[in-house]
């Protein structure tokens, strides 16, 4: 009996660190087809990310919107510009390759971004959400199927 108590007492212990430290649900569902940097490759400050997007609404961690083609132009986060781009180049890894992922947590406060119409000028930076790194999205989620089958109207 004690190794049962134990044992519950463990996964209990972990399920709550999980819990304590988790990110929250994501800020942007993205299928990328493009990324850029600027103003060079080599120390981007800005990225504008082309591509089909779901985006959490504001106030809510579960409603979002219906998919919208456009880009993504956001700035590089103070103080996390090294994490910040080491995601963009994984962003830039995938684009083109149909794999949906999603970045930014609707709890951190910076998950906020606009999908901009891809004749819209780039200026005004949104700032890039951090918060539950990029994640790979199954095709089979709801919100990959609907950015994968995705037609312009």
């Amino acid at each position: 009996m004690k190794l049962v108590g134990c044992s519950a007492t463990a996964v209990l212990s972990v399920m709550c660190l999980g819990i304590g430290y988790a990110s929250g649900p994501i800020g942007v569902y993205a299928l990328v087809e493009k990324v850029a940097f600027e103003p060079s490759a080599d120390k981007p400050d800005h990225i504008q990310i082309t591509g089909v997007f779901i985006t959490a609404e504001e106030g809510s961690s579960d409603v979002y919107s219906a998919p919208q083609r456009g880009y993504l132009y956001l700035a590089l986060p103070r103080g996390n510009e090294q994490l910040a781009r080491r995601e963009w180049e994984d962003l830039k890894s995938i684009a083109g390759s149909r794999q949906v992922v999603g970045l930014g947590s609707v709890w951190s406060g910076r998950a906020r971004v606009r999908v901009r119409k891809s004749d819209e000028e780039a200026k005004s930076p949104d700032d890039y959400p951090l918060g539950n790194g990029l994640v790979k999205i199954s095709a089979d989620q709801p919100r990959a199927k609907a950015l994968l089958e995705y037609k312009d109207r």
